[in-house]
């Protein structure tokens, strides 16, 4: 649904598939009804749709229909954790409330049923769903350790907290509004408000990134960069006291085909890199990491090979 509301009109877009970002295959076949209710702030009345079913073949009825219930538990460091459901016939969700969930009203089919965490995917299992029945279902999963050494950002499926997070939605990188996307050196202590949300090969590649070791760990240390996602192959590689992560740290990302942050998205597929340093790289005091965009192919400014942080940590091999 898009909002035009700048003039004397205020003006609703809704359109069903803009083929951006697409992580699932197209599903065909019936789409819809949607019902479109305009309240004065108050959350409109549930109506039931069931009446249309004898009308649009394809569109079940309640009756018609089955579910999903069972309990869900780990560690989520206080985020929100939801289970949802794809296959071939539809997604669904529901969320997880004192380590429980159910999710209704769904047609029958064989589902990829998820746990997540915020939007980090935890954990998946299969479940098949029939009609009039619900299918028990348990889930267990945990956000990633934190850091050990120093972490930026959550592990979450998101980059909120980075510099940008909060203004990409409804404003283009280039928009004038924008916080300016530096390279440049960045200190750890200083957080992940002043660290840019993605990084663009051809704006703010290489971005450096200070820290302070008390002392080098013995065996070298685990570098983890979580990205929610990527355009035109961009991924992280890494440098640090004349230590260069091989190409085999940065394997080529699921390509969508299709750009992801210029269109107000950072959603796509969730990736970890985790990059080995030796300890010969380190050194006691202050260390400066260089983090570039990695890809074989090229582009002007913001549509260059990019990819957006979900969080960077640091712990002892």
């Amino acid at each position: 649904m898009e909002v035009n509301d700048t003039g004397s009109a205020v003006n609703l877009t809704h359109y069903m598939f803009s083929g951006h970002q697409q992580t699932e295959a197209l599903r065909f076949g019936l789409h819809g009804p949607y019902a479109l209710a305009i309240t004065d702030g108050a959350a409109p009345a549930a109506r039931s749709m069931d009446f249309l079913a004898s009308f649009f073949p394809g569109m079940l009825s309640n009756a018609q229909r089955g579910g999903v219930s069972g309990t869900a538990s780990g560690t989520w460091n206080g985020l929100r954790a939801t289970v949802g459901l794809a296959g071939p016939t539809g997604q669904y969700w529901g969320q997880v409330k004192a380590g429980k969930f159910v999710i209704g009203h769904v047609k029958p089919g064989t589902y990829r049923a998820t746990l997540y965490a915020g939007e980090l995917e935890l954990s998946t299992k299969t479940v098949t769903v029939t009609a009039g029945a619900t299918a028990p279902l348990t889930m267990t999963g945990n956000v990633p350790a934190a850091g050990k050494l120093f972490q930026l950002g959550a592990f979450d499926g998101t980059p909120a907290g980075f510099r940008n997070a909060d203004k990409i939605e409804t404003m283009h990188p280039s928009d004038s509004r924008m916080a300016s996307w530096p390279a440049g050196t960045h200190q750890v202590s200083a957080g992940a408000a002043g660290f840019p949300m993605a990084e663009f090969k051809a704006v703010n590649s290489p971005i450096a990134l200070s820290f302070t070791l008390a002392s080098v760990p013995a065996n070298g240390a685990k570098l983890r960069i979580a990205t929610t996602s990527n355009f035109a192959g961009g991924r992280p590689a890494v440098a640090i006291g004349g230590w260069t992560s091989p190409a085999s740290a940065s394997p080529a990302p699921v390509n969508l085909n299709s750009r992801g942050v210029t269109r107000g998205t950072w959603r796509g597929i969730n990736t970890t890199y985790t990059f080995t340093v030796p300890a010969s790289a380190l050194k006691a005091g202050s260390n400066t990491l260089s983090i570039s965009v990695l890809s074989g192919s090229s582009g002007a400014t913001f549509l260059s090979p990019n990819f957006v942080f979900d969080a960077l940590a640091l712990d002892p091999a």
